[in-house]
């Protein structure tokens, strides 16, 4: 169902502390914590005696109490007390996750941990820039992982779904649309030259006139997906590669970090990052509550088209469109379709190799 063997967005940052979290990542409930020393430790969220998550338990130094029995487990995972006898079950050991914090993202590791490299992590270094404005939203989305990257590969929508702010028709009636694929890599560009902008573009990009616009969303598998959207006064032409900030352009990018919670549920946790110019506080919180706007658009979205999923009678899973028509502006997410079908064949190739053996 999912792909193990990635890194996956936990959360950010500073949603970890000396409180002990809760969340489930691909199927698998996980609580989360910092020791003293800020160390973000991540466990098999249940007891090994009888199953209580110890999300619900009780942090002490560096080890979790569970609330039922008081079993405590240490950051390791091994239980190293059981109240009322000096002895402690092998059985009671729980598996550690891989984590890591980079980018202003914690990120969990839910394959094999010999396998885990902070190297294969996207790379979201542009988070780290200095200067520029940032904003973020946590999202529960009840819809399958695949239902939000299709969106985001296929901007077309933006007219329909996002009429009154980063949308207008040109987008989807006169745009130019490439999808290229750089082996598991997809990266769909879409652009329109001397059209009016939409209502965001207009109210912070300050434009009076016509203005050639682009957008360019990459994907990267499990479900890493970045956009960039940008903009300039018409006639000034799409620039090659992911430019937005150049001068005379108003642009900004967006980074998703997208984690399947179940089949029909994921977390998303997204960051938009911009060039603060001259625009006041209230500009700028304005700007920020369009982008929330955004997304809980596309979130109501998802969540119709998952119930939907269910309720057509042709057999469709959480997030299968093998019924589906194809249009055009469909390239970019079938292609990133066909990266993720092709892994999950070759993880199920590989376990049944692992069981022969």
């Amino acid at each position: 169902m999912f792909l193990t063997d990635c890194w996956y967005a936990a959360g950010f940052l500073d949603e970890f502390g000396r409180e002990l979290r809760g969340r489930t990542f691909l199927g698998e409930p996980v609580v989360l914590f910092r020791t003293e020393a800020g160390e973000l430790v991540a466990l098999e969220d249940r007891c090994a005696h009888r199953r209580l998550p110890l999300s619900v338990g009780r942090l002490k130094g560096d080890t979790i109490e569970c609330s039922y029995h008081g079993l405590v487990y240490n950051r390791s995972g091994a239980c190293i007390k059981v109240p009322g006898q000096n002895d402690v079950p092998r059985s009671a050991q729980l598996r550690r996750y891989p984590v890591a914090d980079m980018y202003g993202y914690s990120w969990i590791w839910m394959g094999d941990p010999t396998r885990a490299d902070t190297r294969t992590i996207p790379d979201y270094s542009r988070l780290s820039l200095p200067g520029l404005g940032r904003h973020r939203i946590t999202l529960h989305v009840e819809g399958n992982y695949q239902l939000i990257v299709d969106n985001l590969l296929d901007l077309s929508h933006l007219p329909y779904v996002h009429g009154t702010t980063t949308g207008n028709p040109p987008v989807s009636e006169s745009a130019s649309v490439k999808t290229e694929r750089h082996g598991d890599t997809v990266q769909v560009k879409r652009w329109a030259e001397n059209i009016e902008p939409a209502a965001t573009f207009v109210q912070f990009g300050g434009y009076r006139g016509k203005v050639d616009i682009w957008q360019i969303s990459q994907f990267q598998p499990p479900c890493y997906v970045r956009v960039s959207y940008g903009s300039g006064p018409a006639g000034s032409g799409i620039p090659q590669g992911d430019a937005i900030w150049e001068p005379g352009h108003w642009g900004f990018q967006v980074f998703h970090g997208i984690t399947p919670e179940s089949e029909t549920t994921t977390h998303q946790f997204r960051y938009i990052l911009h060039e603060k110019g001259n625009a006041d506080a209230a500009t700028i919180a304005e700007f920020y509550r369009q982008n929330d706007q955004i997304i809980n658009e596309d979130r109501i979205i998802f969540a119709i088209q998952q119930k939907a999923l269910y309720t057509t009678g042709d057999g469709a899973s959480a997030a299968d469109l093998k019924t589906s028509a194809i249009i055009r502006a469909d390239g970019g997410l079938i292609q990133a379709r066909s990266i993720i079908s092709g892994m999950l064949q070759g993880d199920r190739a590989a376990a049944a190799t692992k069981l022969r053996a």
